[in-house]
């Protein structure tokens, strides 16, 4: 399968240079493959525009490299993990979504710079310029959410939801390999995962799974409404109700 949206890599050069917080054990998702998978589920979301949620959200890097990109399609952003540890490093990334938090991003990589005599890190600075300048012209400051919550629990999703209803969710899962599920319920799987988010989302938003293997599968009666890979990555879409 090829690209159909995301046709040049030129756009994806800022993202992939060291503007994103990382950390070992949380890796970033392909922001290519990402910019296509938002674009394809775009089509299927109701309304002009998405509220945006990762229930796996890991790092943050999935949802802050789609607002870069994406802004004018996308009104408000939630991250939610059961990890603790992934939430402060999706907060760190996250900030980045307002001009002053780019700003500030690209003067602590111009100090590390200049302390460690690296030009890796310069041109990092100036793609966190280029960046912050992107986000002022496609709508500048996006509204986010990070929050607490095992993906499997139903309960916990509707209270880290505190009343908001996201049109689309859309999520890289862990397959095992830098992540793997957790919690008392994590043999559920894809399928536990998608029956507790059934749960708490508006019969008409858009569930976007990406997963590693030939293709992603989904149990039950559940039916897709699209699906696609590319390299390594299976990607399908479906609606909240079954």
């Amino acid at each position: 399968m090829t690209y159909r949206h995301a046709l040049t890599r030129e756009s994806y050069a800022d993202l992939s240079g060291g503007v994103l917080h990382s950390a070992p054990g949380f890796p970033g998702f392909p922001v290519r493959l990402a910019s296509e998978m938002f674009q394809r589920a775009l089509a299927f979301v109701p309304g002009p525009a998405a509220h945006l949620w990762d229930p796996c959200c890991g790092s943050g890097h999935l949802l802050t490299a789609l607002v870069l990109l994406h802004r004018r399609d996308i009104t408000e952003v939630l991250a939610t993990d059961v990890d603790p540890e992934a939430l402060i490093l999706a907060r760190k990334n996250l900030d980045l979504l307002s001009e002053h938090g780019m700003d500030a991003r690209s003067d602590e990589l111009r100090a590390r710079a200049e302390r460690l005599e690296k030009r890796s890190y310069l041109d990092a600075a100036a793609s966190a310029r280029r960046l912050a300048r992107r986000l002022v012209e496609s709508g500048g400051t996006l509204p986010y959410r990070v929050a607490q919550a095992d993906v499997f629990s139903a309960d916990q999703l509707r209270r880290a939801l505190a009343g908001q209803r996201p049109n689309l969710v859309l999520t890289d899962v862990p397959y095992g390999e830098q992540t793997s599920w957790a919690g008392p319920d994590r043999a559920a799987g894809i399928d536990g995962m998608l029956a507790a988010l059934e749960e708490v989302l508006d019969d008409d938003a858009v569930i976007a799974v990406a997963t590693r293997g030939r293709k992603a599968r989904l149990a039950g009666p559940r039916r897709p409404l699209a699906s696609f890979k590319i390299g390594t990555r299976a990607v399908v879409f479906c609606r909240a109700a079954r």
